[in-house]
């Protein structure tokens, strides 16, 4: 009986070749583009997954709410908090800390290697976190101080083999210390990402205050909290905490401290600032954008299939009719439109994993992502709910058209079947449905573009272009001024300056004192260490006073330039000439403010301008070096650089970035959802339309006979071409409206979570209702021209 079946329906394949390639691609785009985004939402949410106790650790972060600045969450703590944590609060079983100190050189007999990323921790980390350890003790590896964990990467620049590297010794500058131990590489989903550790007991045997220090927050600390603990009451323990340790009754005005699950750290930490451990940080909110923009897909998609099935259900009536008369049973019937549904559905699933494996190494490169078809083998029960998900929906779709033909009564079929109301009715709401959706997604494209254009071209106060940013090391500090001098002297080179911090990010947070005529004001500024010449390189503007002169000796340590919002913050007429210094100054001997720039926005455009003060304390030291080069031979200027480098400071690497590619990596989930939403757009229009050309093709082919009466009577082209497309064009205007109040609502709720943002024109509705109905009246002229100039006499003469 299956055989028959199966043969009915590879003839019936062959016969109708249109209406089986559009069914079969367009339902094979719409799965391809469901795998795509599972694997990517699957990807994102595999962060610190592979870490056992996963459930029970949190990140201690903290809410500040400072005078002079803006309230702001920050993911550092201060290294008091944890180790009294756990003695005051059984609840937690275990913490560790974590200080990233960043580039380290170290040396090896004569092998030297810079350490990328040196981070201090407890010797609890590896307790707490299960990151593999190859080589070593893992309960001690971490205990006496100078003990270094390397990664595997990292222990091969040193020695032939990981099993060498134990108990060897590493030199540093101004220390050494022994390996003790050879870390697996960081896993790509993990949110700290590392090359070398080293003990904190390093650090507290040379600063043994270091587990009471209060007041300054520049690490991270975890916590591993018992099963059955309530972090709402626990949370609820921390305002006394604070009061108790700091003996500080006001501290909790200036600081809350609260926990952030270990899940929710990669995906949950948009609103978080000084968050710089936090590698591939995402917005989760837009996975939930994905996985509704894959359903959309999913349902235009089946909507297409039942759709083209229940159009050519009429053209099988006689057929119907005949088999019943013969005998044939309705739920055989059924069975065989079923079977051909399934077959179309499966054809489809095996055509979009061929689709997938083409494209997706272009959409990899597109979203800086390595996501691969292939791990889904390693989850048979995935793949096999893929393929029931698939087969179901191929079910659900066919359903219709099957009850639908297996319900005919044999006499009325062979009679003639009449024109029914209500599948007309269907099958336009289907239609209206599903142009709504691919409207829907065709303006979110041109919002989420529009965004994402304004963010890259808004003027930002400062010059970002051709930066080149040079890291800065001990000895680099040292012949700054040489470099400087030297660089300055190549004809490419515009500009030299540098700074303790990188533009893009939130600037640290200190304490500042202003001497106003009530008396002294205590703020808490973002504050930066700038070269003198750190405004004229970067363009920023100058509102009032003048900028920092290295021929007047007050400049410094004790000239401030502040922006705009410090000024306002303020609060007086004349801010120029106040008295002000950061919280250790002597009262007696204050610098005093110098220049107030205009407003520029320092951080991410998701953030508003907070207040600033930049002072030059030559002596702290740089942590970059900012060059700005002529758009003119860009490799040869790098090269020059790179030769002044190394014949000025030696071993320390020469590694550059540009300051435009850190401010591309500021908005790299918006430019992610860009793409996937972009590309689902142009997907979801194209399954549409796809649709639509078969419903144009049956359309036309019925109305035949009425095209052919109408040119006899005298019609004329124009005239056939509006008969044809007014229905559609109706349907199409219909979705517009309809699109319209969830995509804004939608839209509207997307655009909050940005300090600095477009507002939705109406103008952008229209627009995507226009391209919509042009693409869509395009798609149906083919059959609908055909139609129109074909020679009526042969339509007349058809059965």
């Amino acid at each position: 009986m299956f055989k028959n079946y199966l043969l009915i329906a590879l003839r019936n394949f062959r016969r109708h070749k249109l209406y089986t390639f559009i069914n079969i691609f367009s339902l094979a785009i719409g799965i391809a583009a469901c795998i795509v985004i599972y694997l990517f939402i699957a990807d994102e949410k595999s962060f610190d997954q592979f870490h056992s106790k996963k459930d029970q650790l949190y990140r201690l972060d903290e809410v500040q709410s400072f005078t002079g600045t803006n309230v702001q969450k920050v993911a550092l703590s201060m290294p008091s908090m944890g180790p009294h944590l756990i003695d005051d609060f059984p609840e937690i079983e275990n913490c560790t800390r974590y200080w990233m100190r960043g580039k380290t050189n170290f040396s090896k007999d004569e092998k030297q290697f810079v350490i990328e990323r040196l981070a201090f921790v407890d010797s609890t980390f590896l307790e707490v976190f299960d990151f593999e350890l190859l080589v070593g003790d893992k309960a001690t590896a971490l205990h006496e101080p100078n003990s270094i964990l390397l990664t595997r990467e990292s222990a091969l620049k040193f020695f032939d083999s990981i099993d060498d590297a134990l108990n060897q010794v590493l030199v540093t500058k101004n220390n050494s210390g022994k390996v003790t131990g050879i870390l697996e590489n960081i896993p790509e989903n993990s949110h700290l990402q590392f090359d070398a550790l080293i003990s904190m007991s390093t650090v507290t045997r040379d600063n043994p205050d270091f587990n009471d220090q209060w007041g300054s927050n520049f690490l991270i600390t975890y916590l591993q909290l018992d099963k059955q603990t309530d972090i709402k009451q626990l949370e609820a323990k921390f305002p006394d905490f604070l009061v108790r340790h700091t003996d500080n009754e006001e501290i909790n005005d200036y600081y809350e401290m609260f926990l952030q699950p270990l899940n929710e750290v990669h995906l949950a930490s948009t609103d978080i600032e000084h968050d710089y451990e936090n590698y591939r940080k995402f917005n989760g909110e837009y996975l939930d954008i994905f996985l509704l923009v894959a359903l959309f897909i999913v349902l235009i998609a089946t909507v297409n299939f039942t759709n083209l099935a229940a159009a050519r259900a009429t053209y099988r009536t006689k057929e119907v009719g005949i088999r019943k008369t013969i005998g044939a049973k309705k739920q055989q019937i059924f069975l065989q439109f079923i079977t051909e549904a399934a077959l179309l559905t499966s054809a489809a699933l095996t055509l979009a994993f061929l689709i997938s494996l083409i494209f997706l190494p272009i959409l990899n490169d597109l979203i800086n992502r390595s996501l691969s078809v292939f791990t889904l083998l390693s989850e048979p029960s995935l793949i096999l709910l893929i393929f029931s998900g698939t087969m179901m929906l191929g079910l659900l779709s066919g359903i219709y058209p099957a009850f639908f033909l297996s319900s005919f009564q044999p006499v009325k079929v062979l009679k003639g079947l009449p024109k029914g109301g209500k599948k007309s009715l269907t099958r336009s709401s289907l239609i209206v449905l599903q142009f709504g959706l691919a409207m829907a997604m065709i303006v979110s494209t041109l919002v989420v573009v529009n965004q994402l254009f304004y963010m890259k071209n808004k003027n930002i106060g400062f010059d970002k272009e051709h930066i080149v940013l040079i890291d800065m090391s001990d000895d680099a500090n040292e012949k700054f001024e040489t470099l400087k001098e030297t660089m300055l002297q190549q004809s490419n080179v515009l500009g030299v300056t540098a700074s303790g911090q990188r533009l893009g990010n939130n600037f640290h947070q200190w304490g500042f004192k202003a001497r106003l005529d009530t008396g002294l004001l205590s703020l808490v500024p973002s504050n930066v260490n700038v070269d003198y010449d750190y405004l004229k390189v970067y363009g920023i503007k100058l509102k009032d006073g003048r900028g920092f002169s290295k021929d007047i000796d007050s400049d410094k340590d004790m000239a401030f330039i502040i922006n705009e919002a410090f000024a306002k913050e303020l609060g007086v007429e004349e801010v120029v000439g106040l008295e002000v210094g950061h919280t250790f100054y002597n009262n007696d001997t204050l610098g005093s403010v110098i220049g107030v720039t205009e407003d520029f926005n320092f951080n991410s455009l998701h953030y508003k301008i907070n207040t600033l003060a930049m002072v030059v304390h030559p002596d702290w030291g740089y942590d970059e070096m900012s060059v700005k080069i002529s758009s003119q031979h860009v490799d040869e200027t790098i090269a020059q650089l790179e030769k002044i480098w190394y014949e000025q400071v030696g071993d320390w690497p020469f590694d550059y970035s540009f300051l435009d590619d850190h401010f591309n990596e500021l908005y790299r989930s918006d430019q992610q959802l860009t793409v996937v939403v972009t590309i689902i757009a142009v997907l979801a229009i194209l399954i549409a339309c796809m649709g639509l050309f078969g419903l144009a093709a049956i359309t036309t082919e019925r109305k035949i006979k009425e095209i052919g009466i109408r040119k006899v009577l005298g019609a004329s082209v124009q005239q056939i071409l509006v008969v044809l497309s007014a229905k559609f064009a109706i349907m199409i205007f219909i979705a517009f409206l309809l699109s319209i109040p969830p995509s804004y609502l939608l839209l509207e709720g997307w655009l909050e979570n940005f300090a600095y943002r477009i507002s939705i024109n109406p103008l952008i509705f229209i627009a995507g209702g226009i391209i919509t109905m042009l693409i869509a009246l395009a798609t149906i002229s083919f059959h609908t021209l055909r139609s129109a100039y074909a020679n009526p006499i042969k339509a007349l003469q058809q059965e």
